[in-house]
Protein backbone atom coordinates (compact mmCIF):
# COMPACT_ATOMS: atom_id res chain seq x y z
CA UNK A 1 0.00 0.00 0.00
CA UNK A 2 2.72 2.20 0.59
CA UNK A 3 4.32 1.80 -2.40
CA UNK A 4 0.89 2.74 -4.31
CA UNK A 5 0.40 5.71 -2.22
CA UNK A 6 4.12 6.88 -3.04
CA UNK A 7 3.63 5.94 -6.94
CA UNK A 8 0.01 6.83 -7.22
CA UNK A 9 0.57 8.80 -9.81
CA UNK A 10 2.97 7.28 -11.85
CA UNK A 11 0.40 4.31 -11.66
CA UNK A 12 -2.20 6.31 -12.85
CA UNK A 13 -0.49 7.62 -15.71
CA UNK A 14 0.55 3.95 -16.72
CA UNK A 15 -3.40 2.87 -16.18
CA UNK A 16 -4.02 5.82 -18.72
CA UNK A 17 -1.49 4.96 -21.34
CA UNK A 18 -2.73 1.16 -21.41
CA UNK A 19 -6.59 2.52 -21.46
CA UNK A 20 -5.64 4.73 -24.59
CA UNK A 21 -3.85 1.83 -26.26
CA UNK A 22 -6.99 0.05 -26.63
CA UNK A 23 -8.62 2.69 -28.52
CA UNK A 24 -7.53 0.86 -32.46
CA UNK A 25 -9.72 -2.41 -30.31
CA UNK A 26 -12.24 -0.72 -29.35
CA UNK A 27 -12.42 1.30 -33.06
CA UNK A 28 -12.61 -1.91 -34.55
CA UNK A 29 -15.41 -3.48 -32.07
CA UNK A 30 -17.14 -0.20 -32.92
CA UNK A 31 -16.83 0.36 -36.80
CA UNK A 32 -15.95 -2.62 -37.95
CA UNK A 33 -18.45 -4.83 -35.02
CA UNK A 34 -19.29 -8.33 -36.94
CA UNK A 35 -17.83 -8.09 -40.30
CA UNK A 36 -14.30 -8.10 -38.73
CA UNK A 37 -12.36 -11.44 -39.80
CA UNK A 38 -8.80 -10.36 -38.37
CA UNK A 39 -7.22 -8.23 -40.81
CA UNK A 40 -5.65 -5.30 -38.57
CA UNK A 41 -7.37 -2.06 -40.10
CA UNK A 42 -4.98 0.28 -41.81
CA UNK A 43 -4.99 3.46 -39.97
CA UNK A 44 -1.34 5.03 -42.33
CA UNK A 45 1.08 2.62 -43.50
CA UNK A 46 1.60 0.28 -40.64
CA UNK A 47 1.16 -2.96 -42.87
CA UNK A 48 4.67 -2.45 -44.13
CA UNK A 49 5.68 -2.87 -40.54
CA UNK A 50 3.77 -6.07 -40.35
CA UNK A 51 5.62 -7.51 -42.80
CA UNK A 52 8.67 -7.01 -41.73
CA UNK A 53 7.42 -8.57 -37.97
CA UNK A 54 5.84 -11.52 -39.63
CA UNK A 55 9.40 -12.13 -41.27
CA UNK A 56 11.21 -11.58 -38.40
CA UNK A 57 9.04 -13.77 -36.73
CA UNK A 58 10.12 -16.72 -38.74
CA UNK A 59 13.35 -16.51 -37.01
CA UNK A 60 14.80 -14.80 -39.91
CA UNK A 61 15.38 -11.77 -37.62
CA UNK A 62 17.95 -9.93 -40.11
CA UNK A 63 15.90 -10.29 -43.27
CA UNK A 64 16.93 -8.43 -46.44
CA UNK A 65 13.64 -8.29 -47.92
CA UNK A 66 10.43 -9.67 -46.13
CA UNK A 67 8.52 -9.65 -49.68
CA UNK A 68 10.60 -11.23 -51.85
CA UNK A 69 11.31 -14.92 -51.79
CA UNK A 70 14.85 -15.16 -53.28
CA UNK A 71 15.85 -12.27 -51.39
CA UNK A 72 14.44 -12.61 -48.26
CA UNK A 73 18.15 -14.39 -46.64
CA UNK A 74 19.56 -10.75 -48.36
CA UNK A 75 21.83 -8.63 -46.51
CA UNK A 76 19.34 -5.38 -44.56
CA UNK A 77 20.47 -2.26 -45.64
CA UNK A 78 20.75 -1.40 -41.49
CA UNK A 79 20.75 -3.13 -38.76
CA UNK A 80 16.61 -2.68 -37.49
CA UNK A 81 16.69 -4.66 -33.75
CA UNK A 82 13.26 -2.89 -33.39
CA UNK A 83 11.78 -5.25 -35.77
CA UNK A 84 13.02 -8.16 -33.50
CA UNK A 85 11.48 -6.59 -30.37
CA UNK A 86 8.12 -6.12 -31.77
CA UNK A 87 8.48 -9.92 -33.44
CA UNK A 88 8.73 -10.82 -29.52
CA UNK A 89 5.02 -12.18 -28.77
CA UNK A 90 5.17 -14.45 -32.41
CA UNK A 91 8.24 -15.65 -31.52
CA UNK A 92 6.72 -16.57 -28.44
CA UNK A 93 3.62 -18.22 -30.51
CA UNK A 94 0.84 -14.91 -30.38
CA UNK A 95 -1.13 -14.57 -33.39
CA UNK A 96 -0.48 -11.14 -35.38
CA UNK A 97 -3.29 -9.16 -34.08
CA UNK A 98 -3.23 -10.11 -30.38
CA UNK A 99 0.28 -9.21 -30.43
CA UNK A 100 0.35 -6.03 -32.02
CA UNK A 101 -2.71 -5.25 -29.42
CA UNK A 102 0.18 -6.60 -26.75
CA UNK A 103 2.40 -4.76 -28.12
CA UNK A 104 0.82 -1.17 -28.18
CA UNK A 105 -0.28 -1.69 -24.69
CA UNK A 106 2.93 -2.62 -23.67
CA UNK A 107 5.41 0.08 -25.33
CA UNK A 108 2.55 2.74 -24.53
CA UNK A 109 3.42 2.07 -20.36
CA UNK A 110 6.90 2.22 -21.18
CA UNK A 111 6.67 5.38 -23.40
CA UNK A 112 4.55 6.56 -20.35
CA UNK A 113 6.54 5.65 -18.07
CA UNK A 114 10.15 6.39 -19.50
CA UNK A 115 8.93 9.74 -20.08
CA UNK A 116 7.75 10.72 -16.72
CA UNK A 117 11.21 9.64 -15.86
CA UNK A 118 12.88 11.98 -18.09
CA UNK A 119 10.33 14.53 -16.84
CA UNK A 120 11.33 13.71 -12.73
CA UNK A 121 14.87 14.06 -13.41
CA UNK A 122 14.15 17.48 -13.98
CA UNK A 123 12.53 17.71 -9.95
CA UNK A 124 9.58 19.03 -11.53
CA UNK A 125 6.13 17.69 -9.37
CA UNK A 126 4.78 14.31 -10.15
CA UNK A 127 1.39 15.38 -11.23
CA UNK A 128 3.45 17.92 -14.01
CA UNK A 129 5.77 15.19 -15.16
CA UNK A 130 2.80 12.96 -15.64
CA UNK A 131 0.40 15.19 -17.39
CA UNK A 132 3.41 16.05 -19.72
CA UNK A 133 4.13 12.35 -20.20
CA UNK A 134 0.61 11.65 -21.23
CA UNK A 135 0.39 14.73 -23.63
CA UNK A 136 3.72 13.84 -25.20
CA UNK A 137 2.33 10.12 -25.28
CA UNK A 138 -0.64 11.32 -27.82
CA UNK A 139 1.19 14.16 -29.46
CA UNK A 140 2.92 11.10 -30.55
CA UNK A 141 0.08 8.54 -30.38
CA UNK A 142 0.10 6.84 -34.31
CA UNK A 143 4.12 6.93 -33.88
CA UNK A 144 3.88 4.79 -30.67
CA UNK A 145 1.23 2.33 -32.63
CA UNK A 146 3.25 2.25 -35.46
CA UNK A 147 5.13 -1.23 -34.63
CA UNK A 148 8.97 -1.46 -34.92
CA UNK A 149 9.71 2.14 -36.58
CA UNK A 150 8.64 4.12 -33.89
CA UNK A 151 6.62 1.94 -31.13
CA UNK A 152 10.15 0.53 -29.88
CA UNK A 153 12.61 3.31 -30.84
CA UNK A 154 11.07 6.11 -29.09
CA UNK A 155 11.71 4.52 -25.59
CA UNK A 156 15.34 3.95 -26.67
CA UNK A 157 15.51 8.06 -27.03
CA UNK A 158 14.11 8.36 -23.87
CA UNK A 159 16.62 6.03 -22.30
CA UNK A 160 19.58 8.03 -23.99
CA UNK A 161 18.37 11.12 -22.57
CA UNK A 162 17.53 10.19 -19.00
CA UNK A 163 21.30 8.90 -18.90
CA UNK A 164 22.17 11.83 -20.56
CA UNK A 165 21.15 14.63 -18.16
CA UNK A 166 22.50 12.53 -15.32
CA UNK A 167 25.21 12.43 -16.53
CA UNK A 168 24.87 16.54 -16.86
CA UNK A 169 23.88 16.49 -13.57
CA UNK A 170 26.82 14.59 -12.31
CA UNK A 171 29.83 14.27 -15.04
CA UNK A 172 32.17 14.08 -11.89
CA UNK A 173 30.76 10.60 -11.06
CA UNK A 174 32.32 7.92 -13.36
CA UNK A 175 29.12 5.92 -13.46
CA UNK A 176 27.23 7.97 -15.10
CA UNK A 177 29.57 8.44 -17.75
CA UNK A 178 29.44 4.45 -18.55
CA UNK A 179 25.58 4.91 -18.23
CA UNK A 180 25.49 6.94 -20.85
CA UNK A 181 28.13 5.46 -22.78
CA UNK A 182 25.76 2.17 -22.75
CA UNK A 183 22.71 3.75 -23.83
CA UNK A 184 24.25 5.42 -26.69
CA UNK A 185 25.87 2.31 -27.88
CA UNK A 186 22.41 0.27 -27.79
CA UNK A 187 21.35 3.02 -30.20
CA UNK A 188 23.61 1.57 -33.48
CA UNK A 189 21.15 -1.14 -33.35
CA UNK A 190 17.91 0.18 -32.85
CA UNK A 191 17.21 2.75 -35.82
CA UNK A 192 20.02 4.43 -37.72
CA UNK A 193 18.89 7.69 -37.04
CA UNK A 194 18.65 7.28 -33.50
CA UNK A 195 21.88 6.59 -33.62
CA UNK A 196 23.05 9.97 -35.64
CA UNK A 197 20.92 11.72 -32.94
CA UNK A 198 22.77 9.95 -29.78
CA UNK A 199 25.90 10.66 -31.74
CA UNK A 200 25.68 14.42 -33.06
CA UNK A 201 24.48 14.95 -28.87
CA UNK A 202 27.77 14.12 -27.21
CA UNK A 203 29.60 15.51 -30.07
CA UNK A 204 27.73 19.02 -29.41
CA UNK A 205 28.01 18.45 -25.69
CA UNK A 206 31.95 17.79 -26.45
CA UNK A 207 32.55 21.16 -28.38
CA UNK A 208 30.95 22.70 -25.58
CA UNK A 209 32.96 21.33 -22.73
CA UNK A 210 35.93 22.23 -25.35
CA UNK A 211 34.84 25.62 -25.91
CA UNK A 212 33.82 26.65 -22.57
CA UNK A 213 37.03 24.65 -21.01
CA UNK A 214 35.42 22.52 -18.86
CA UNK A 215 37.73 19.47 -18.61
CA UNK A 216 36.18 17.15 -16.42
CA UNK A 217 32.95 17.24 -18.23
CA UNK A 218 35.06 17.07 -21.60
CA UNK A 219 37.01 13.83 -20.28
CA UNK A 220 33.83 12.31 -18.98
CA UNK A 221 31.93 12.88 -22.69
CA UNK A 222 34.63 11.39 -24.35
CA UNK A 223 35.11 8.42 -22.17
CA UNK A 224 31.04 8.02 -22.72
CA UNK A 225 31.46 8.43 -26.53
CA UNK A 226 34.36 6.14 -26.63
CA UNK A 227 32.27 3.33 -24.88
CA UNK A 228 29.39 3.87 -27.01
CA UNK A 229 31.65 3.63 -30.04
CA UNK A 230 32.97 0.89 -28.80
CA UNK A 231 29.59 -0.89 -28.26
CA UNK A 232 28.09 0.00 -31.62
CA UNK A 233 30.85 -0.32 -33.61
CA UNK A 234 29.70 -3.83 -35.18
CA UNK A 235 26.36 -2.24 -36.31
CA UNK A 236 28.47 0.81 -37.64
CA UNK A 237 31.25 -1.72 -39.27
CA UNK A 238 28.31 -3.55 -40.89
CA UNK A 239 26.94 -0.19 -42.58
CA UNK A 240 30.55 0.10 -44.11
CA UNK A 241 30.46 -2.93 -44.96
CA UNK A 242 27.23 -3.30 -46.93
CA UNK A 243 27.40 0.37 -48.66
CA UNK A 244 30.08 -1.51 -50.60
CA UNK A 245 28.06 -4.20 -51.91
CA UNK A 246 26.85 -4.61 -55.04
CA UNK A 247 23.11 -2.61 -55.75
CA UNK A 248 23.82 -0.75 -52.68
CA UNK A 249 23.35 3.02 -53.99
CA UNK A 250 21.05 2.11 -56.44
CA UNK A 251 18.93 0.77 -53.90
CA UNK A 252 19.41 3.92 -51.65
CA UNK A 253 18.42 6.33 -54.25
CA UNK A 254 15.41 4.25 -54.85
CA UNK A 255 14.73 4.79 -51.02
CA UNK A 256 15.07 9.05 -51.38
CA UNK A 257 19.06 9.37 -51.63
CA UNK A 258 19.84 12.62 -53.40
CA UNK A 259 22.94 14.51 -53.62
CA UNK A 260 22.74 17.82 -52.53
CA UNK A 261 23.26 20.49 -50.10
CA UNK A 262 20.44 22.30 -49.99
CA UNK A 263 18.33 21.36 -46.41
CA UNK A 264 14.63 20.25 -46.57
CA UNK A 265 12.00 22.92 -46.05
CA UNK A 266 11.26 20.84 -42.72
CA UNK A 267 14.28 22.28 -40.80
CA UNK A 268 11.71 25.13 -40.83
CA UNK A 269 8.59 23.79 -40.76
CA UNK A 270 9.19 21.94 -37.51
CA UNK A 271 12.83 22.29 -37.23
CA UNK A 272 12.47 26.40 -36.17
CA UNK A 273 10.34 25.07 -33.13
CA UNK A 274 13.53 24.26 -31.56
CA UNK A 275 15.08 27.73 -32.66
CA UNK A 276 11.71 28.75 -30.76
CA UNK A 277 13.17 27.17 -27.57
CA UNK A 278 17.04 28.26 -27.81
CA UNK A 279 15.91 32.32 -28.32
CA UNK A 280 13.56 31.51 -25.27
CA UNK A 281 16.50 30.14 -23.33
CA UNK A 282 19.02 32.72 -24.80
CA UNK A 283 16.98 35.48 -23.91
CA UNK A 284 16.08 34.21 -19.93
CA UNK A 285 19.81 33.56 -19.70
CA UNK A 286 20.98 37.24 -21.29
CA UNK A 287 18.14 39.12 -19.21
CA UNK A 288 18.20 37.02 -15.36
CA UNK A 289 21.54 36.67 -13.88
CA UNK A 290 20.55 34.42 -11.22
CA UNK A 291 19.90 31.95 -13.87
CA UNK A 292 23.73 32.64 -14.90
CA UNK A 293 24.47 31.62 -11.24
CA UNK A 294 22.42 28.73 -10.28
CA UNK A 295 23.89 25.31 -11.26
CA UNK A 296 20.57 23.42 -11.95
CA UNK A 297 19.05 26.43 -14.39
CA UNK A 298 22.20 26.06 -16.25
CA UNK A 299 21.97 22.31 -16.50
CA UNK A 300 18.59 22.51 -17.87
CA UNK A 301 19.54 25.12 -20.12
CA UNK A 302 22.40 23.12 -20.71
CA UNK A 303 20.70 20.35 -22.06
CA UNK A 304 17.60 21.93 -23.75
CA UNK A 305 20.88 23.17 -25.99
CA UNK A 306 22.33 20.84 -26.80
CA UNK A 307 19.58 17.91 -27.42
CA UNK A 308 17.72 20.58 -29.40
CA UNK A 309 20.45 21.96 -31.59
CA UNK A 310 21.57 18.16 -32.32
CA UNK A 311 18.32 17.39 -33.15
CA UNK A 312 17.96 20.70 -35.59
CA UNK A 313 21.57 19.93 -37.07
CA UNK A 314 20.93 16.41 -37.80
CA UNK A 315 17.67 17.78 -39.64
CA UNK A 316 19.87 20.27 -42.18
CA UNK A 317 22.86 17.60 -41.78
CA UNK A 318 22.66 17.38 -45.56
CA UNK A 319 24.12 21.27 -45.85
CA UNK A 320 27.63 19.37 -44.66
CA UNK A 321 27.43 16.02 -46.05
CA UNK A 322 25.39 16.43 -49.65
CA UNK A 323 23.46 13.04 -48.90
CA UNK A 324 19.86 14.07 -48.24
CA UNK A 325 18.33 10.76 -47.32
CA UNK A 326 14.35 11.70 -46.45
CA UNK A 327 16.26 12.82 -42.66
CA UNK A 328 14.18 16.11 -42.30
CA UNK A 329 10.67 13.95 -41.99
CA UNK A 330 12.14 11.40 -40.27
CA UNK A 331 14.11 14.11 -37.11
CA UNK A 332 10.68 15.97 -37.52
CA UNK A 333 9.06 13.36 -35.02
CA UNK A 334 12.27 13.40 -32.47
CA UNK A 335 11.15 16.91 -32.30
CA UNK A 336 7.64 16.41 -31.76
CA UNK A 337 8.84 13.88 -28.78
CA UNK A 338 11.16 16.46 -27.21
CA UNK A 339 8.78 19.73 -27.58
CA UNK A 340 6.66 18.60 -25.30
CA UNK A 341 9.27 18.26 -22.65
CA UNK A 342 11.51 21.55 -24.05
CA UNK A 343 8.11 23.81 -23.41
CA UNK A 344 7.54 22.81 -19.90
CA UNK A 345 11.08 23.01 -18.97
CA UNK A 346 11.26 26.88 -20.90
CA UNK A 347 7.91 27.43 -18.78
CA UNK A 348 8.82 26.38 -15.95
CA UNK A 349 12.26 28.30 -15.57
CA UNK A 350 10.37 31.62 -16.91
CA UNK A 351 7.55 30.73 -14.15
CA UNK A 352 10.51 30.57 -11.45
CA UNK A 353 12.18 33.90 -12.53
CA UNK A 354 9.35 35.82 -13.33
CA UNK A 355 10.08 38.27 -10.93
CA UNK A 356 13.38 39.08 -12.39
CA UNK A 357 11.83 40.13 -15.67
CA UNK A 358 10.42 43.40 -16.61
CA UNK A 359 6.99 43.58 -17.39
CA UNK A 360 7.98 43.91 -21.14
CA UNK A 361 10.43 41.32 -21.05
CA UNK A 362 7.91 39.14 -19.25
CA UNK A 363 5.65 39.57 -22.01
CA UNK A 364 7.12 38.61 -24.85
CA UNK A 365 8.39 35.60 -22.64
CA UNK A 366 5.03 34.61 -22.12
CA UNK A 367 3.80 35.31 -25.42
CA UNK A 368 6.88 32.92 -26.97
CA UNK A 369 5.95 30.38 -24.41
CA UNK A 370 2.65 30.65 -25.55
CA UNK A 371 3.36 30.31 -29.17
CA UNK A 372 5.16 26.75 -27.97
CA UNK A 373 2.13 25.46 -26.84
CA UNK A 374 0.47 26.25 -29.63
CA UNK A 375 2.92 24.01 -31.44
CA UNK A 376 2.37 21.36 -29.43
CA UNK A 377 -1.18 21.93 -29.48
CA UNK A 378 -1.16 21.42 -33.53
CA UNK A 379 1.09 18.76 -33.66
CA UNK A 380 -1.16 16.51 -31.43
CA UNK A 381 -4.18 17.44 -33.43
CA UNK A 382 -2.02 16.54 -36.85
CA UNK A 383 -1.50 13.27 -35.08
CA UNK A 384 -3.83 12.01 -33.60
CA UNK A 385 -6.31 13.40 -36.57
CA UNK A 386 -6.35 9.73 -37.81
CA UNK A 387 -7.87 7.69 -34.94
CA UNK A 388 -10.50 10.80 -34.24
CA UNK A 389 -11.99 10.49 -37.65
CA UNK A 390 -11.51 6.72 -38.03
CA UNK A 391 -15.10 5.86 -38.43
CA UNK A 392 -15.16 7.20 -41.82
CA UNK A 393 -12.87 4.41 -42.72
CA UNK A 394 -15.29 1.82 -42.56
CA UNK A 395 -16.21 0.82 -45.81
CA UNK A 396 -12.44 0.23 -45.83
CA UNK A 397 -11.62 -1.64 -43.06
CA UNK A 398 -14.91 -3.63 -43.60
CA UNK A 399 -12.94 -3.93 -47.54
CA UNK A 400 -9.65 -5.48 -45.83
CA UNK A 401 -11.41 -8.02 -43.76
CA UNK A 402 -12.40 -9.80 -47.08
CA UNK A 403 -8.82 -10.14 -47.22
CA UNK A 404 -8.46 -12.77 -44.78
CA UNK A 405 -10.02 -15.88 -46.45
CA UNK A 406 -8.25 -16.67 -49.42
CA UNK A 407 -4.86 -15.70 -47.32
CA UNK A 408 -6.33 -17.95 -44.81
CA UNK A 409 -6.69 -20.91 -47.05
CA UNK A 410 -3.30 -20.24 -48.84
CA UNK A 411 -1.78 -20.11 -45.39
CA UNK A 412 -3.86 -23.61 -44.20
CA UNK A 413 -2.87 -25.78 -47.70
CA UNK A 414 0.77 -24.33 -48.02
CA UNK A 415 2.88 -25.22 -45.01
CA UNK A 416 5.96 -24.02 -47.37
CA UNK A 417 6.71 -20.36 -48.32
CA UNK A 418 5.47 -19.81 -51.47
CA UNK A 419 5.26 -16.69 -53.77
CA UNK A 420 1.50 -15.18 -55.35
CA UNK A 421 1.09 -12.69 -58.12
CA UNK A 422 -1.10 -10.25 -57.46
CA UNK A 423 -1.71 -6.46 -58.57
CA UNK A 424 1.27 -4.79 -57.01
CA UNK A 425 -1.60 -1.76 -56.60
CA UNK A 426 -3.99 -3.68 -54.76
CA UNK A 427 -4.07 -3.40 -50.59
CA UNK A 428 -4.77 -6.57 -50.96
CA UNK A 429 -1.53 -7.96 -52.46
CA UNK A 430 0.83 -5.80 -49.85
CA UNK A 431 -1.22 -8.25 -46.84
CA UNK A 432 0.27 -11.40 -48.33
CA UNK A 433 3.77 -10.94 -46.60
CA UNK A 434 2.39 -9.48 -43.77
CA UNK A 435 -0.92 -12.03 -42.80
CA UNK A 436 0.67 -15.29 -44.23
CA UNK A 437 4.37 -16.74 -44.28
CA UNK A 438 4.26 -16.49 -48.15
CA UNK A 439 6.11 -13.58 -50.41
CA UNK A 440 4.73 -11.60 -53.44
CA UNK A 441 5.81 -11.32 -56.98
CA UNK A 442 5.97 -7.39 -56.57
CA UNK A 443 4.81 -4.72 -54.42
CA UNK A 444 5.89 -1.12 -54.31
CA UNK A 445 7.52 -1.37 -51.40
CA UNK A 446 10.30 -4.36 -52.21
CA UNK A 447 11.87 -2.08 -54.04
CA UNK A 448 13.69 0.01 -50.86
CA UNK A 449 15.28 -3.20 -49.61
CA UNK A 450 18.66 -4.32 -51.94
CA UNK A 451 18.50 -5.37 -54.62
CA UNK A 452 19.04 -4.07 -58.71
CA UNK A 453 17.15 -1.36 -60.66
CA UNK A 454 16.71 -3.98 -63.35
CA UNK A 455 15.53 -6.74 -61.04
CA UNK A 456 13.14 -4.43 -59.61
CA UNK A 457 11.43 -2.95 -63.19
CA UNK A 458 11.31 -6.63 -64.49
CA UNK A 459 9.57 -7.78 -61.62
CA UNK A 460 6.86 -5.23 -62.03
CA UNK A 461 6.11 -5.53 -65.67
CA UNK A 462 5.66 -9.02 -65.03
CA UNK A 463 3.08 -8.60 -62.27
CA UNK A 464 1.76 -6.12 -65.38
CA UNK A 465 1.30 -8.72 -67.33
CA UNK A 466 -2.98 -8.67 -67.52
CA UNK A 467 -2.66 -4.96 -67.24
CA UNK A 468 -2.04 -2.38 -70.82
CA UNK A 469 1.17 -1.04 -70.55
CA UNK A 470 2.36 2.04 -72.62
CA UNK A 471 5.31 4.54 -72.10
CA UNK A 472 2.07 6.87 -70.81
CA UNK A 473 0.68 4.04 -67.97
CA UNK A 474 4.28 4.15 -67.16
CA UNK A 475 4.71 7.26 -66.70
CA UNK A 476 1.26 7.60 -64.68
CA UNK A 477 2.77 5.10 -62.57
CA UNK A 478 6.29 6.17 -61.78
CA UNK A 479 6.36 6.06 -57.94
CA UNK A 480 5.68 2.19 -58.43
CA UNK A 481 9.24 0.94 -59.69
CA UNK A 482 11.54 3.88 -59.97
CA UNK A 483 11.99 5.15 -55.69
CA UNK A 484 11.63 8.11 -54.25
CA UNK A 485 14.97 9.77 -55.06
CA UNK A 486 13.84 9.82 -58.86
CA UNK A 487 10.33 10.42 -58.71
CA UNK A 488 9.77 13.02 -55.77
CA UNK A 489 13.14 13.93 -53.82
CA UNK A 490 15.21 14.95 -56.87
CA UNK A 491 12.97 17.26 -58.55
CA UNK A 492 11.52 18.64 -55.23
CA UNK A 493 15.45 19.40 -54.76
CA UNK A 494 16.04 21.40 -58.04
CA UNK A 495 12.85 22.78 -57.41
CA UNK A 496 13.99 24.39 -53.64
CA UNK A 497 17.32 25.79 -55.50
CA UNK A 498 15.29 28.04 -58.44
CA UNK A 499 13.20 29.43 -55.65
CA UNK A 500 16.27 30.34 -53.65
CA UNK A 501 18.02 31.53 -56.64
CA UNK A 502 14.66 33.58 -57.50
CA UNK A 503 14.56 34.71 -53.74
CA UNK A 504 18.48 36.04 -54.03
CA UNK A 505 18.08 37.63 -56.98
CA UNK A 506 14.90 39.05 -56.33
CA UNK A 507 15.64 42.37 -57.87
CA UNK A 508 16.77 40.79 -61.11
CA UNK A 509 14.09 39.44 -62.86
CA UNK A 510 16.25 39.01 -65.78
CA UNK A 511 18.44 36.14 -63.95
CA UNK A 512 17.71 32.66 -65.57
CA UNK A 513 17.11 30.33 -62.85
CA UNK A 514 15.89 27.22 -64.29
CA UNK A 515 12.80 25.63 -65.00
CA UNK A 516 10.88 23.16 -62.11
CA UNK A 517 11.69 19.58 -63.78
CA UNK A 518 9.14 16.50 -63.23
CA UNK A 519 10.41 13.38 -62.88
CA UNK A 520 9.24 11.74 -66.76
CA UNK A 521 11.27 14.78 -67.53
CA UNK A 522 14.27 14.17 -66.13
CA UNK A 523 14.04 10.45 -66.63
CA UNK A 524 13.42 11.26 -70.71
CA UNK A 525 10.97 9.43 -72.79
CA UNK A 526 13.56 7.02 -73.91
CA UNK A 527 13.60 5.36 -70.39
CA UNK A 528 9.41 4.77 -70.18
CA UNK A 529 9.86 4.00 -74.28
CA UNK A 530 12.58 1.04 -73.35
CA UNK A 531 10.43 -0.27 -70.41
CA UNK A 532 7.06 -0.54 -72.54
CA UNK A 533 9.59 -2.46 -75.31
CA UNK A 534 10.66 -5.03 -73.29
CA UNK A 535 7.13 -5.51 -71.70
CA UNK A 536 5.93 -6.16 -75.64
CA UNK A 537 8.78 -7.39 -77.04
CA UNK A 538 9.84 -9.71 -74.18
CA UNK A 539 7.92 -10.70 -71.00
CA UNK A 540 4.34 -10.80 -72.86
CA UNK A 541 6.66 -13.47 -75.51
CA UNK A 542 8.13 -15.58 -72.19
CA UNK A 543 5.91 -14.74 -69.37
CA UNK A 544 5.75 -18.41 -68.22
CA UNK A 545 10.03 -17.98 -68.36
CA UNK A 546 9.38 -15.14 -65.95
CA UNK A 547 7.33 -16.77 -63.66
CA UNK A 548 9.40 -20.23 -63.52
CA UNK A 549 12.44 -17.55 -62.55
CA UNK A 550 10.32 -15.44 -59.70
CA UNK A 551 9.15 -19.25 -58.82
CA UNK A 552 5.46 -17.96 -59.07
CA UNK A 553 3.28 -20.48 -57.42
CA UNK A 554 -0.50 -18.74 -57.18
CA UNK A 555 -2.36 -15.68 -58.71
CA UNK A 556 -4.29 -13.97 -56.41
CA UNK A 557 -7.34 -11.78 -58.48
CA UNK A 558 -9.44 -9.13 -56.90
CA UNK A 559 -12.76 -9.72 -59.10
CA UNK A 560 -13.79 -6.57 -58.22
CA UNK A 561 -10.96 -4.42 -58.66
CA UNK A 562 -9.18 -6.70 -61.68
CA UNK A 563 -11.27 -8.08 -64.00
CA UNK A 564 -8.56 -8.45 -66.66
CA UNK A 565 -7.10 -10.70 -64.71
CA UNK A 566 -7.26 -14.06 -66.61
CA UNK A 567 -5.11 -16.63 -65.38
CA UNK A 568 -6.81 -19.80 -66.59
CA UNK A 569 -4.79 -18.24 -70.14
CA UNK A 570 -1.85 -19.53 -68.45
CA UNK A 571 -3.23 -22.69 -67.81
CA UNK A 572 -3.34 -21.91 -63.97
CA UNK A 573 -6.45 -23.75 -62.10
CA UNK A 574 -9.08 -22.33 -60.23
CA UNK A 575 -8.23 -23.69 -56.11
CA UNK A 576 -9.91 -20.94 -54.30
CA UNK A 577 -13.37 -18.58 -55.18
CA UNK A 578 -15.52 -16.46 -53.11
CA UNK A 579 -17.61 -13.07 -53.64
CA UNK A 580 -14.29 -11.20 -53.43
CA UNK A 581 -11.39 -13.39 -54.73
CA UNK A 582 -10.51 -15.77 -57.06
CA UNK A 583 -6.86 -18.22 -56.28
CA UNK A 584 -5.26 -19.95 -59.14
CA UNK A 585 -2.80 -22.29 -58.62
CA UNK A 586 -0.23 -22.10 -61.45
CA UNK A 587 1.13 -25.63 -63.05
Amino acid sequence: MTFIKTHKILLGLLVAAMLLSLIPVVQAWLVIGDEWRGVPQSYTDEILYYSRITEAATGNIFFGNPYLLEHRFSPPLVIFVSDVLAAIPLLLGVPLVPALVLNFMLWSMIFCGLYYWLFREFSLPKWLSASGALFGYLQSYDGVFRASVRQEVTPFLFLFYIAFIRFLKRPDEWWSAIVLGLSAGVTFYIYSFLWQTAVATLGLLALYALVSKEWLLLRRTLVASVLGGVIGSPAFLYTIWVTHQPYFWESMNRFGLVNTHLPMAEVVYSGAWVGVVLVIGAALYRLIPAIREDRTSRVVMLFLGVTGLALWILQGSNFFTGQLLEIGEHIRRFIVLWLPLATILTAALAWRYREHLRSVSRWLVTLMCAVLVCANLYFCYKYLTLFIHAPERRDAWVEQQQYAAPLQWLEAHEPEPVVVWGNPHDYSTFHVPALTRHYVLYVEQAQFMLLSNDEIRERYLVSSYFDPITPQTLKDDIYAYVGRANAYHLPKTIERGIKICHILHFYNSGKDCGTVPTPVGLLGEKFFENLAAKFTTDIRSHIAEYLKKYHVSYILKDIKLDPQYHPEELGAALVYSDDRFDLYRLP
